[in-house]
């Protein structure tokens, strides 16, 4: 008996944190709940999923590592995309579906973030950094 309830514990604990954190990266099923308004629709190079890194920082003895990644899509006849960004080594996270704005070669949002294409490139910046970040494609 005691054996069962320990391997119903670690069960439940093993499928407790394989539900935690469902993103659509790694949950296609998973149906958007917010859109973007769209001006222009966003070109082709936009879509899917990218990510990158950059080093924010005030100063030098303040330099925080971001993660950044997105996941634009076409949903029925809207564009939504999934944003998903770590920062302060990973203890602060934002990863949801956001309201922004796809102008053609650009998408903008809050805190004056910022995707967009230069070149053939894929770019990420937002207030506080100083360089933008080069993103790259995720095969899902």
């Amino acid at each position: 008996m005691k054996k069962l309830i320990v391997y119903l514990v670690f069960l439940l604990a093993f499928v407790g944190c394989s539900m935690k954190g469902k993103t659509p990266f790694d949950n296609p099923e998973l149906k958007p709940d917010a859109f973007c308004k769209v001006i222009e629709k966003p070109d082709p190079l936009l879509m899917g999923t990218r990510e990158g890194r950059f080093t924010r920082a005030e100063d030098w003895s303040d330099l925080d590592k971001n993660y950044v990644k997105y996941k634009l899509i076409k949903y029925e006849d809207k564009y939504a995309l999934f944003f998903y960004r770590s920062w302060h080594s990973g203890q602060r996270k934002v990863r949801e579906w956001k309201e922004w704005s796809i102008n053609v070669q650009e998408i903008t949002g809050d805190y004056g973030v910022k995707i967009y294409i230069q070149g053939s490139n894929v770019y990420f910046t937002m207030r506080g950094v100083k360089e933008p970040a080069k993103m790259s494609r995720v095969e899902n």
